[in-house]
């Protein structure tokens, strides 16, 4: 069963669609689902997770735009070609935004994958950074979060994480923005 939702659905509308595709609660089956079904079933809970969390934001562009007002860009990023490399392009980044990247690529790519990209077991962040604010991604930062699939826990009390909320918000914008290409910025000099 395929169920498709449209984001301009209202919030009750996306928690019956929800509901039923994720069938009644407290039934239980005779038989195990196979791992096609169960594939198949967490694929539409997680679509309409993400419906729901762009209804809550405001349907359409305004949930893409979550937190993207005009001078809230959290990150500067400039990007050139560098001769000495080749010609390829070669990104720089201001000191905020270079400590969000080495933040993830220390601590969340364990299971984010390196560049926010996502794995097998935990999601793609950069499509769900555009559809939250910033409050929101502190608050599952902090406090964690539980997944179709698993657990992120909250990072409020590991110092090398909850410091640097700003930092991390900061990087994971400016590559959902689609301003940082994958791979190690470089630093902008100080001012």
């Amino acid at each position: 069963m395929r169920v498709s939702i449209r984001a301009s659905l209202g919030a009750a509308a996306v928690a019956l669609v929800a509901a039923a595709a994720l069938g009644p609660i407290g039934s239980a089956s005779a038989q195990s689902p196979s791992a096609e079904e169960s594939a198949e079933r967490e694929a539409q809970s997680e679509d309409a997770v993400d419906v729901a969390e762009a209804a809550r934001n405001g349907a359409g562009s305004a949930a893409a735009d979550a937190g993207a007002g005009a001078g809230d860009v959290p990150y500067t990023v400039e990007c050139e070609s560098d001769p000495e490399q080749g010609g390829q392009k070669v990104c720089r980044v201001d000191r905020m935004t270079y400590v969000g990247w080495r933040t993830f690529h220390s601590v969340c790519h364990t299971c984010h994958a390196q560049d926010a990209v996502g794995s097998s077991f935990a999601p793609a962040l950069l499509p769900r950074i555009r559809q939250i604010d910033k409050e929101r991604f502190v608050m599952v930062v902090d406090q964690g979060f539980t997944g179709q699939v698993g657990v992120m826990p909250g990072w409020g009390t590991n110092p090398n994480v909850n410091r640097f909320y700003d930092e991390l918000w900061a990087y994971l914008r400016a590559r959902a923005d689609g301003e940082l290409p994958p791979g190690r910025p470089a630093r902008l000099p100080e001012n």
